[in-house]
């Protein structure tokens, strides 16, 4: 079922060659509210990659920002992973020893988004329209004065795919007639359906064996870096499952990797 409705998706969106996968980690989950804590990319280039960063934002020695509240949220937000068994890399401590000052950063990514957006390059994140893009969203506009949106286009959410995947037709999974990248995966999102998985540290690195393609330490997990490699792998596998030809995509194409909806579908 899930190669199906990947296949089918193949005969409505361009599948690039030239893409970068990004991930963010917080102190929590309101994009007003909270600080994105760590980004991570990994840029590919003819489907390999040639680069990964990462980078720490340093909120500690930020005088602009409740130093009491950010320092419990993130408390928080630690606390809730480690009980989920799950590794915590972006503490107090890193941050304060190996941050940059946050706003530099956040206009470095700013820049990179919208050079990437002048060549229609496609961003890959995951649960990336409701999390990722509304983070930085809110970050470029309440910190840098700029009210940057992403093309509603040029995201390629691979958790909503992954979910569309395994929903049955009657929750009509793939993309509606004259429906955005955006609004599908908004529109995916809010369905919750039984049995439906798509975590990308649970879910999606067993299903793909991603950490083992990688070769990378699985103790790594939910570090930006490594989950951006991650990335660039599970959209690899969703490639292959669209059975997409290597020929059938232009690695130097400046056109749009937008949905195509045939007038008779939806």
């Amino acid at each position: 079922m899930i190669a199906h409705w990947f296949n089918q998706f193949a005969g409505r969106y361009h599948f690039p060659e030239n893409y970068t996968c990004v991930d963010i980690e917080t102190n929590g989950l309101s994009p007003e509210k909270r600080c994105i804590c760590s980004i991570g990319h990994t840029v590919v280039r003819e489907r390999k990659i040639v680069e990964t960063k990462e980078v720490y934002l340093d909120w500690p020695n930020f005088p602009d920002i409740d130093q009491e509240e950010f320092q419990r949220n993130l408390q928080q937000t630690e606390t809730a992973m480690r009980s989920r068994h799950k590794p915590f890399h972006h503490t107090w401590s890193k941050l304060a020893n190996d941050g940059e000052p946050p706003l530099e950063v956040l206009q470095r990514y700013l820049d990179l988004f919208e050079d990437m957006e002048a060549r229609r390059e496609v961003l890959i994140a995951h649960n990336g329209w409701r999390f990722d893009m509304e983070f930085f969203q809110a970050h470029f506009h309440n910190w840098l004065r700029i009210p940057f949106k992403f093309d509603p286009e040029l995201v390629y959410d691979t958790g909503i795919c992954e979910k569309a995947s395994q929903l049955s037709d009657h929750d009509d999974p793939l993309p509606l007639a004259g429906e955005t990248m955006q609004q599908f995966s908004w529109r995916i999102g809010e369905l919750r359906r039984r049995g439906v998985r798509w975590a990308l540290d649970g879910h999606c690195e067993e299903q793909y064996g991603l950490v083992k393609q990688a070769g990378a330490d699985p103790d790594q997990a939910h570090a930006a870096g490594h989950d951006s490699r991650m990335l660039y792998y599970l959209f690899e596998e969703h490639r292959k499952l669209a059975n997409v030809a290597k020929h059938v995509t232009n690695a130097t194409s400046n056109e749009p990797q937008q949905i195509m909806v045939d007038e008779d579908d939806g």
